[in-house]
């Protein structure tokens, strides 16, 4: 059966707006309220499902000297794809745009060196005729396939002098026929400011893998960065980490959550990887304290920290011929609260439950909170509150 998840919390996220439209959003007092069908064929649900990473990649910020000098990068598989592209930098004040890829560099495995720019480095043409056609998307980087006959292990890409000293870039390798990756995983996408940053990792595929060493930096919309403490004990890395970022969130952006690792392959080689995984990290402005169902709605008490506009939505379940229960209709109802003890009534349509061929008695089995002038997703409910 195709599973069709409602989480809803990066897309909900990932909206942008400008200043007035944010400022119309924040202060409008109009209760808005609809519903609309869902397919009762797939599952639905209002839930955080968490994130589940698994990183065959690695990334690396170096400068133009050292690049001069000679970038090592150790590889595990045959045919791995490297990028570089330059980084803009600051200079009294001032950004500094840097669209230039260094010419000249080679790429060397120890026993043989070829200039990236070699036929035989097939991603090169490629990017070249993307930089072309599309310079605004790939006008910054330069994208090269390591040949077969090249073969795995430690390489050395340098620039060969080409490379402004100052200049920063970003080397990036995709280890795509690895059988050796980091998985991460995190029960949550959503974590707010007043609890705790969880998460699990551990190598995955070859069992012969060990984990090295292991980091977590937690990385603001502004580019803050936060040091997060965990613990490794043998193969496995958890953290439990009291958030204690200061870093202001900004409505429609998304933080990081950025994990480093170093594994030792069979080879006793040390294998870099590295798990990207974005997560909102949200101010808990208010919450579900009480649910009631009647017969055409459900009623929200809420404890509201901060006035906003805030949104609940409701996932409404019926019984199909069989008596078993499907997924029928979704309700929403947007309203200004104030901070303090707070009612919302989410409104039920009964005629489109009527008329959607599933029978009652009609059960609400998923609740959805958000904070939409600060486009965050506060609080998922799981329960069956039968409408009345």
């Amino acid at each position: 059966m195709k599973s069709i998840l409602i989480t809803t919390v990066l897309a909900f996220c990932a909206f942008t707006s400008v200043a007035s439209a944010q400022e119309i959003l924040n202060n409008s007092r109009e209760q808005i309220h609809f519903s609309q069908y869902v397919d009762p064929a797939d599952e639905q649900r209002l839930a955080d499902t968490g994130s589940n990473e698994k990183s065959r990649v690695f990334f690396r910020r170096v400068s133009g000297a050292e690049l001069n000098r000679g970038v090592e990068l150790v590889i595990d598989a045959k045919k791995a794809v490297i990028q570089i592209s330059p980084l803009d930098r600051s200079s009294n004040g001032k950004r500094v745009v840097n669209a230039e890829i260094p010419r000249g560099m080679t790429l060397s495995n120890g026993t043989e060196r070829r200039r990236v720019d070699d036929d035989s480095i097939a991603l090169y043409r490629k990017s070249q005729g993307l930089r072309e056609n599309f310079p605004d998307f790939y006008g910054r980087a330069h994208v090269m396939r390591v040949p077969e006959e090249m073969g795995r292990g430690k390489f050395t890409l340098q620039a060969n002098g080409n490379a402004k000293s100052d200049a920063e870039y970003i080397v990036y390798v995709l280890d795509k026929h690895s059988d050796i990756a980091l998985e991460v995983q995190t029960p949550s996408k959503r974590f707010a400011r007043s609890g705790k940053l969880v998460l699990d990792a551990k190598p995955s595929g070859n069992t012969a893998v060990k984990l090295e060493s292991i980091s977590t930096t937690l990385i603001a919309p502004n580019g803050e960065r936060y040091a997060v403490d965990g613990n490794m004990s043998g193969n496995s890395y958890n953290v439990d980490w009291p958030i204690t970022a200061d870093a202001p969130s900004v409505p429609g952006e998304l933080w990081r959550i950025e994990v480093r690792s170093t594994l030792r392959n069979a080879r006793n080689e040390p294998i870099e990887r590295v798990a990207v995984l974005a997560a909102d990290v949200f101010t808990k402005t208010a919450g579900v304290s009480a649910v009631d169902s009647g017969a055409q709605n459900l009623q929200l008490s809420l404890s509201v920290q901060h006035a906003g506009r805030y949104e609940a939505r409701a996932l409404v379940f019926g019984r199909d011929s069989a008596g078993e229960y499907k997924p029928v209709l979704l309700a929403y109802q947007a309203q200004w609260l104030d901070a303090g003890q707070r009612e919302m009534q989410v409104p039920i349509d009964q005629v489109k439950l009527a008329a959607s061929g599933l029978h009652g008695p009609y059960q609400v089995r998923n609740i959805q909170l958000l904070d939409q002038g600060r486009m965050s997703v506060l609080e998922y409910l799981d329960g069956s509150w039968e409408l009345k």
